[in-house]
């Protein structure tokens, strides 16, 4: 890359730090749903919408027209900004596949901490999971939300005979680290005569997940605990999950091997994570470049707060998946034939056959 070439890509990325900061508060202040709802606005009455101070809101909506996020317009001498339909889209429908909302959440708690992280850098101690704030949990389901509610049903059926097992009408799942609860609901929703349970260990995470379970309509058929999965060896599950947080953990070959010792017989363990590349090499697409993001900012970090952490990232290669498997005891990993917008899913079985056979 020229010198020439580097100014002009730190300069772009100033101008998208900006947009993601100002994306933030129009999310946060609900500009962006009275805009969508309430149809364009001046700054006045954006603010009195909102109950904001107008010279600030002001100043938000030029730089939104500015960089062409809102529509402006001047047609009676007096600027109105618009949200473009397709904008409120990605911005505001919580089932988008390609929504940002959430992306916009997660960012900005993670660049709150990026002071922290220098003296992470020097000490090599992380940063709790908790310290990123609500935000953080927020976006994160935000993120999956859509993923889970179009995708979980075609993951379960790439496993043959699995969704036979699973309308047998006494199949329990259970859902290891399920955050904020939509993949323990999206199973429950998918798979009707299954009883799934949730686990995870932030408080939080948990309180929000009954929220969704209830408005859901699945409270009859989904338990959400704060647990350790270790403590639940021998429930005789017929799957378990662990979605998108294998990576982020400080032990993940003894959480693989509580998964797996938590099976009944003939039990398999679905991992889904990141998509990453075999082997770390040089130059990479912009989906990489996004998960070393997150991974330096985020998943890292927040794996690296116990003594002794595997220290994986968010980047947790195929290899590296298979490695943790065997050495919790599995003796087949496959990597199933889905096309998923955002995971590999990865199947587990501790006994040593193929999910095609």
């Amino acid at each position: 890359m020229t010198r020439e070439a580097f100014v002009q890509r730190m300069g772009d990325a100033t101008l998208g730090a900006f947009d993601v900061a100002s994306t933030y508060l129009g999310l946060k202040l609900g500009f962006y749903r009275s805009l969508a709802d309430d149809g364009p606005a001046t700054a006045a009455e954006l603010a009195g919408r909102t109950g904001t101070d107008e010279r600030l809101v002001r100043e938000w909506l030029e730089q939104q027209g500015a960089t062409e996020l809102l529509a402006a317009s001047n047609d009676d001498g007096e600027w109105r900004f618009a949200l473009p339909r397709g904008h409120a889209g990605v911005l505001l429908d919580p089932d988008a596949p390609d929504g940002i909302a959430g992306t916009m959440l997660s960012l900005v708690a993670e660049l709150v901490q990026v002071p922290r992280l220098v003296d992470s850098f020097r000490t090599g101690v992380g940063i709790p999971y908790a310290d990123y704030g609500p935000d953080e949990a927020e976006g994160q389901a935000m993120g999956t939300r859509p993923i889970y509610r179009t995708e979980i049903k075609s993951w379960f059926s790439a496993v043959p005979d699995l969704t036979e097992r699973l309308a047998t009408g006494s199949a329990r799942v259970l859902d290891i680290g399920c955050g904020t609860g939509w993949s323990s609901v999206s199973i429950a929703q998918a798979f009707p005569g299954v009883r799934v349970d949730g686990v995870d260990l932030n408080p939080g995470s948990i309180e929000a997940a009954r929220r969704v379970a209830a408005a859901e309509g699945v409270t009859d058929r989904v338990t959400l605990e704060v647990r350790d999965a270790a403590t639940l060896s021998g429930a005789g599950y017929d799957v378990v999950t662990m979605f998108e947080m294998v990576h982020d953990l400080a032990r993940p070959v003894e959480a693989l091997r509580a998964a797996r010792e938590a099976l009944g017989p003939g039990g398999v363990v679905l991992v889904a994570d990141e998509p990453v590349g075999d082997a770390y090499a040089g130059p990479a697409t912009e989906e990489e470049r996004r998960h070393y993001g997150w991974s330096l900012l985020h998943c890292l970090p927040a794996s690296m707060t116990e003594p002794g952490s595997a220290a994986t990232g968010t980047l947790m290669r195929p290899d590296t998946v298979r490695r943790y498997a065997r050495e919790a005891g599995f003796a087949a990993v496959e990597v199933l034939p889905v096309n998923s917008v955002a995971f590999r899913l990865y199947l587990l079985r501790p006994d040593g056959s193929s999910a095609r056979e």
